[in-house]
């Protein structure tokens, strides 16, 4: 082996209403209440601004070019132009102010960029051009004060960046306690708490620029404040059995009942079933999203209506969802669980209301988390074949290669493909290993790149026609050959298309600043076929003043020497290098960085 809820209407009544199974797809239930949108189509949500500000709607900064950012006439994007010669800090805050709030944005950073958003009108959370730095500290992206991020996940300068950010202020006297409860960038969690600081008040939300300059884009955010859904009159009955139909409940009498105070599996027993019922004192009308997770079927009613079913699974740490809106004032709820596996959890989200949880703390069931166990890479490279994420699916076909200073990536080895690239420490092979390692996962250990992971050579009919997106593993057209290690470890992938046979090899920058790849296909026949090769493919791709071209609505960076073809197809864009049709060797080179 290689190293890898039942809310039944009455509170007297035991009539009980059957629960559904849940939706076939969990993506089309709504897991979230949406947020609200910062409009960028003009200023007006904004204070008079200190400083340059701006909309736009493009932009673009030349990652060798200190400070620099070019804005296209525009909406939709916000920037922050720091002039060089000036001393003050440009800064610009919303009309509103905010306590608790959630908030999502895009970012671009401009070569030596530095600035910050800043919370509740004290609470800063930097964004500094920290691309390529190797080390955790205080002036990193994404670091507070008194504590940098757990690790360094900034792009390069020109790239849109993603903050997902859960800021968190309790009262505390006459002020607050604030901190940031989560911070994920670029995908990484880089805080999952931050130190406190004692905040006088509510304040706005700012963004800020004191070198360089800084784009905004996309802002989205919830506040939040202390109204809560509340429980009263609450009563169980405990049935001999569990049921994965919860009408089967109307054919027996309890053995036991009671009332609490609480929502928990723990008035009732194990292998039972149990049935929970009271009413929901409701603050403010709105939509509601409930979540469920449990050992076991569990069902949710509301006012009689089905609101969230699991189906009968016993697997506790997947949720479940369900949507409702609820008036003001008081509603009947039922709460059906059989019981095999202890873990009942029932959470809610509701307007200005983050995720709350109904039951109590200790009917969750805990589950140990798998110790890290790093795969280091030392003198030379390193490869590890195993299952991988993405694009939110398990890869069985993947191979991660590590490489000395900290550039990695991750190879399909049935699509020929690049699944993505990342910075920094190799991976975490602990689900590969621990215990029965039944996952089989290795995990990226730093902030991933994700690439498209589709086949990279074709024969189409013209330019335009649909790509494959995979290959089948029993495909008679491709021939995998197998790969073969160089002596620094690094692998060079070999396979064949038809008449074009295909060497394939990643290695890193010379400058280090991203990967080189170099393609060498050989056809043996003249061509009776067009074929093409896909350098990249995704989103909006721009060629860029330098040359280069930026990929997946700036996502990264390709720069590349030969001729190629930029066409886009239902809404997506590929670049392609044609292949000659005569016989004979051809050589592609290009370079991706991030």
């Amino acid at each position: 082996m290689s190293l890898r809820s039942f809310l039944l209407t009455g509170i007297v009544t035991i009539m009980v209403f059957g629960c559904s199974s849940p939706p076939a797809q969990q993506e089309e239930q709504i897991q979230s209440l949406p947020m609200e949108i910062l409009s960028l189509d003009q200023l007006d949500a904004f204070a008079p601004a200190k400083g340059a500000w701006q909309l736009a709607g493009n932009v673009y900064a030349n990652p060798d070019q200190p400070y620099s950012m070019e804005l296209a006439e525009g909406s939709g994007i916000l920037a922050g132009i720091h002039p060089s010669n000036a001393a003050d800090t440009t800064a610009i805050h919303t009309k509103w102010e905010h306590r608790d709030m959630d908030l999502e944005l895009d970012f671009m950073l401009s070569a030596g960029a530095a600035g910050a958003i800043v919370f509740q009108n004290d609470y800063p959370l930097l964004l500094t051009d920290s691309w390529l730095k190797d080390s955790a500290t205080a002036d990193l992206c994404g670091a507070v004060p008194g504590q940098p991020p757990l690790l360094n996940a900034c792009k390069a300068p020109g790239l849109w960046q993603h903050l997902e950010i859960k800021f968190r202020a309790k009262p505390a006297g006459q002020q607050y306690a604030a901190q940031f409860e989560m911070v994920k960038l670029n995908g990484s969690i880089i805080h999952d708490t931050t130190l406190q600081r004692m905040l006088p008040a509510e304040g706005t939300l700012g963004f800020r620029v004191t070198k360089g300059s800084i784009a905004f884009r996309n802002i989205r955010y919830k506040t939040y404040n202390d109204e809560r859904v509340k429980l009263a009159d609450v009563q169980y009955r405990v049935y001999k059995g569990v049921f994965k139909n919860h009408d089967t409940l109307q054919q027996f009498t309890p053995v036991r009942t009671g009332r609490t105070d609480s929502l928990t599996y723990r008035v009732g027993d194990k292998r039972g079933h149990l049935l929970l019922e009271g009413k929901l004192i409701v603050p403010v009308t709105g939509q509601y999203v409930f979540r469920i997770q449990a050992g076991g079927p569990i069902c949710l009613k509301i006012d009689t209506v089905e609101i969230a079913s699991n189906g009968g699974t016993r697997d506790f740490q997947r949720p479940f969802y369900g949507d409702t809106v609820l008036q003001q004032g008081e509603h009947a709820f039922q709460l059906s669980y059989a019981n095999y596996d202890e873990s009942m959890v029932l959470l809610y989200e509701g307007p200005h209301i983050p995720f709350t949880a109904l039951t109590t703390p200790a009917s969750e069931r805990s589950v140990e988390a798998d110790p890290l166990m790093e795969y280091v890479v030392k003198q030379e490279a390193v490869t590890q074949r195993g299952f991988m994420r993405h694009h939110g699916k398990v890869n069985p076909y993947s191979m991660a290669i590590g490489i000395p200073g900290g550039l990695n990536y991750a190879y399909d080895m049935v699509n020929y493909s690049p699944l993505m690239a990342w910075r920094g420490r190799y991976l975490d092979v602990a689900e590969m290993w621990h215990e029965r390692g039944e996952k089989q996962l290795a995990k990226p250990l730093g902030a991933v790149l994700e690439l498209a992971g589709v086949p990279c050579i074709a024969a189409l009919s013209s330019p335009d026609a649909d790509w494959p997106d995979a290959i089948r593993e029993d495909s008679s057209s491709y021939t995998n050959r197998g790969y073969r290690l160089l002596p620094n470890g690094l692998p060079v992938f070999f396979y064949t298309l038809h008449q074009w046979q295909v060497e394939d090899q990643l290695s890193p920058r010379e400058d280090g600043k991203g990967l080189n790849r170099d393609v060498t296909v050989i056809t043996q026949e003249a061509a009776k076929e067009t074929g093409y090769w896909l350098l990249a493919s995704g989103g909006l791709i721009e060629q860029l003043p330098d040359g280069s071209y930026a990929v997946d609505d700036k996502s990264y960076y390709i720069k590349t020497d030969g001729d190629v073809q930029l066409q886009q197809h239902n809404h997506q864009y590929r670049l392609l290098a044609p292949l000659p049709s005569g016989t004979g060797s051809f050589k592609i080179h290009y370079s991706i960085s991030w």
